[in-house]
């Protein structure tokens, strides 16, 4: 079961957890002031790094600055505001809080970013396979959003053994592409937002080992495939997707692809 969150004598912010009930992860979200929040995300994360120091702290944890109930800012690009806001709203209840709750309502999702973020994600798991060349390229940097579809269009998962990551197992590495790729399909198709991967099991069953971190047979991988493509075909029938620099737009949404922030 997951660790609940304990009372730290002296600590500045006000925090909150959230996320999966049975995950063992600790997921906080530390709330500051809008004055307090450094400048630059560099600078946020420094901070945040020191803080978890100072205080000799395991969580999972990320920066939130809260305005009328909701999230207004955070640090990118360990998250987003829209997703971060609505997976806390969604979610602090399953874990006992220590302070009142801050967050009061949920928050129009922008499905571009969200599509943006969700293969840039999966993209960013298989720069260390056999796939490197064609997606180190373009995994960063201004770069046509088309070019990351077409080298997720050319995936076979079924391919690939190990992802090499230095700080992610491989049970994790196929979990968070499981996880966001059919976070993502259920968000654009059916505007169902699932932060937990009990909910994501209830919509697709399919993806069970992946998400339960079992071993991962070929029959599993080919299964991943085939729900990649039909993802990828979900995102093209999504709307025309246009990059400018490092703007990319559709359907009225616009997504700073650099700094992965809505605009």
């Amino acid at each position: 079961m997951k660790p609940s969150l304990t009372k730290i004598d002296n600590f500045p912010y006000r925090y909150f957890q959230y996320g999966s009930k049975s995950s063992t992860d600790v997921d906080v979200i530390i709330v500051l002031p809008k004055a307090a929040m450094p400048a630059t995300q560099e600078e946020r994360k420094r901070k945040l790094k020191q803080l978890k120091t100072d205080f000799q702290l395991n969580w999972n944890a990320i920066f939130v600055v809260i305005e009328d109930g909701i999230l207004v800012d955070t640090i990118y690009t360990k998250s987003w505001v829209d997703s971060l806001n609505n997976a806390f709203y969604h979610t602090h209840k399953y874990h006992e809080q220590l302070f009142e709750i801050p967050v009061t309502r949920t928050i129009k999702r922008n499905k571009t970013l969200a599509i943006y973020k969700a293969v840039r994600t999966i993209l960013t798991m298989l720069t260390r396979t056999h796939l490197r060349p064609k997606v180190r390229p373009i995994i960063r940097g201004i770069h046509p959003f088309q070019l990351k579809l077409d080298i997720l269009q050319t995936i076979d998962f079924s391919e690939i053994e190990t992802f090499h990551q230095k700080n992610t197992p491989d049970a994790d590495a196929w979990k968070i592409i499981a996880f966001y790729m059919m976070q993502n399909e259920l968000l654009i198709t059916q505007n169902i937002e699932v932060y937990s991967k009990e909910e994501i099991l209830k919509h697709v069953p399919a993806i069970a080992d992946f998400i339960l971190r079992k071993e991962i047979t070929q029959e599993a991988k080919n299964t991943l495939t085939k729900l990649k493509n039909n993802w990828l075909e979900t995102i093209k029938n999504f709307g025309e997707f246009t990059s400018s620099e490092n703007i990319l737009s559709c359907n009225n949404e616009r997504v700073d692809m650099v700094k992965e922030i809505a605009l």
